[in-house]
């Protein structure tokens, strides 16, 4: 499918505030568990506080990579529209289906991830 750089720069600026708010979400997400971590110590609750841990741990990795891979796509995208500006609301480039997927991926993930805390958090507070 076609799309014009105007679209495109609104898509990634889109995903980049999308991503500050997993960034925040992440922070929230991390310091409540760390007071589940402060009020029970028993083995079976620090397994899951540790599987939690491990699962924020890598989707602060995914975000990372995403968060990088979208600032220099909005670079590019900026350049483009510096180099073209007669062709801004054209459409004539092809939208990136894999950016638009990896973006859905992490925030399905993040989704599953943290209904799984909540749910886990319901049980022990």
């Amino acid at each position: 499918m076609k799309a014009s750089i105007n679209s495109l720069h609104h898509q990634t600026s889109d995903w980049l505030r999308e991503l500050e708010f997993y960034k925040q979400e992440l922070t929230s997400l991390q310091k409540r568990l760390e007071e589940v971590a402060a009020k029970n110590t028993t083995k079976d609750i620090m397994t899951q506080v540790e599987h939690f841990q491990n699962r924020f741990t890598i989707l602060r990795e995914q975000h990372d990579i995403l968060h990088h891979e979208n600032t220099i796509r909005l670079s590019r995208v900026d350049e483009l529209a510096k180099s073209r500006p007669e062709h801004i609301d054209e459409k004539f480039m092809t939208e990136n289906g894999e950016m638009h997927k990896k973006v859905n991926d992490f925030s399905a993930s993040f989704r599953d991830t943290r209904f799984e805390f909540n749910t886990f958090l319901s049980r022990v507070m």
